[in-house]
């Protein structure tokens, strides 16, 4: 079968075809090594860089399940391919620039983990939710019954009522199946716990109690590592009469959205971040959390039909009882922030740094990782390349700049300062106190219309200085 019947080609009268393989596969032309693609409805401006030492280059152009093709076009400043992707399919051809360079590109279709639709896009633009949803909680309560669960502090929130109430509810069920099938891929990796625990929220329960895939999530991951256990998953919420459960919490439930809602500082600081980082924006963000989960945090951003949407997972902010006394109500109220902040500005750090201008800087700068962490500290284990390095870095530094903004003027140095101890002495981020007194003296010189991407050169040559 001629592969070419799937193509539909937009393309300036130069253009040609070219012979590989016995196949002949389209030409794209070129004058510049950055080009643009329209993704569907989805127009992403300088996207894709051309790199001739990669064959093939693989673009993968997500599917909705519902789907049954879509169009994906890439643009140059002098030509132009439209290609009819199907679903499993894969589509060859050839980049020439200036004349001489030739880059053999793919166009691979996969199945997006999310399914943006109309519907959907008008219903949540412009919004923010915060939610505890129901098989995402079904699952928290299956990890705190796990071995693994019980023994590693950092997964479930114990010092609480409601781990209380839960164990006492459903401890008896922690022979169940489901329990030793969860335990035996949490004790594999760290970052198994991840991947269970965000692919929750790729399911719900219907209006029969049965849990469905959700219509708008795949998967929350590369791989959705929930899948396999649904039928476990099933027995166990019936068994314990989870739902019932559920519903008897709601108040709880409801008390600590209304607080990550409103007493957080979770609309200023998304302001705030839009406002410093102007170039990068996002349609609407979800805080998804439970009331078990501990001291562990992830996020990441999802993107389909043109809507970009961030995902927080975090865990609730319970205020220690030294801390109490130790700062003021509106001081804790913006520390209270920080769990979410440090999650969201993620979505932010990461864009700006992956500007080409920046990546010799970094790369120079983080050759050597053992000037920047301490050798077997927790910042090696989970940051031990040079962007994870620079992004945590900027990360807690960020959190010092919205101090300035927000906290009471008679606290800042105090919250910084304990803050700044913890980064060097707990996590092993040797010269975080250095960096972070560097960028705040920095952020408060800025000028009038200056805004903290305006100031990323400095920050990289700062660091390229004390590596």
């Amino acid at each position: 079968m001629n592969a070419t019947r799937y193509w539909l080609l937009v393309l300036l009268p130069f253009t040609i075809s070219f012979n590989i393989f016995g196949q002949e596969i389209p030409i794209l032309k070129s004058h510049t090594y950055n080009i643009s693609i329209r993704d569907g409805d989805d127009f992403r401006k300088g996207r894709w860089n051309i790199d001739p030492k990669v064959n093939p280059d693989i673009y993968e152009a997500p599917i909705a399940i519902d789907e049954k093709y879509k169009l994906v076009t890439f643009i140059t400043d002098v030509d132009s391919l439209q290609i009819r992707v199907e679903k499993g399919k894969t589509y060859p051809f050839l980049i020439i620039v200036n004349e001489k360079d030739s880059a053999f590109t793919q166009v691979r279709t996969v199945k997006s983990a999310v399914n943006f639709n109309k519907d959907y896009i008008r219903s949540h633009e412009g919004k923010t939710f915060v939610e505890i949803p129901d098989v995402y909680e079904l699952v928290n309560i299956i990890i705190a019954l796990t071995s693994t669960g019980k023994n590693n502090d950092g997964l479930v929130a114990k010092n609480t009522a409601y781990y209380k109430e839960v164990m006492n509810w459903f401890g008896k069920y922690e022979q169940e199946p489901v329990i030793m099938k969860i335990d035996s891929v949490l004790s594999k990796s760290y970052v198994e716990y991840f991947s269970i625990k965000m692919n929750a929220y790729s399911f719900n329960f219907n209006s029969s109690g049965k849990i469905v895939q959700n219509p708008i999530y795949d998967r929350l991951t590369s791989v959705n590592s929930l899948r396999p256990y649904l039928k476990e998953l099933q027995s166990f919420s019936d068994k314990s009469k989870f739902e019932h459960f559920f519903k008897q919490n709601q108040l709880l439930y409801n008390q600590q959205i209304s607080t990550y809602r409103d007493s957080t500082g979770l609309m200023e600081m998304q302001k705030w971040l839009g406002k410093n980082f102007p170039k990068t924006k996002y349609n609407s963000y979800k805080i998804v959390f439970s009331p078990l989960v501990g001291n562990n945090q992830s996020a990441n951003w999802y993107e389909y039909n043109g809507f970009k949407e961030v995902q927080a997972h975090v865990n609730f902010p319970y205020r220690r009882e030294e801390e109490k006394g130790e700062f003021s109500s509106a001081a804790l109220h913006v520390k209270d922030g920080n769990i979410v902040f440090t999650e969201l500005n993620h979505n932010f750090i990461g864009p700006e740094i992956q500007k080409s201008e920046y990546q010799k800087g970094i790369k120079v700068a983080f050759e050597k990782l053992d000037t920047w962490i301490e050798n077997g500290s927790p910042a090696e284990r989970a940051y031990n390349n040079a962007r994870a390095c620079f992004d945590e870095y900027m990360n807690w530094a960020l959190v010092s700049l919205r101090y300035i903004d927000y906290a009471p003027p008679g606290e800042q140095d105090k919250l910084i300062l304990k803050m700044e101890k913890y980064q060097v002495e707990v996590r092993g981020f040797k010269k975080f106190a250095e960096f972070d007194q560097f960028l705040i003296q920095l952020y408060k010189k800025r000028k009038v219309d200056q805004v903290v991407a305006d100031l990323y050169p400095q920050i990289v040559e700062w660091f390229v200085k004390n590596k």
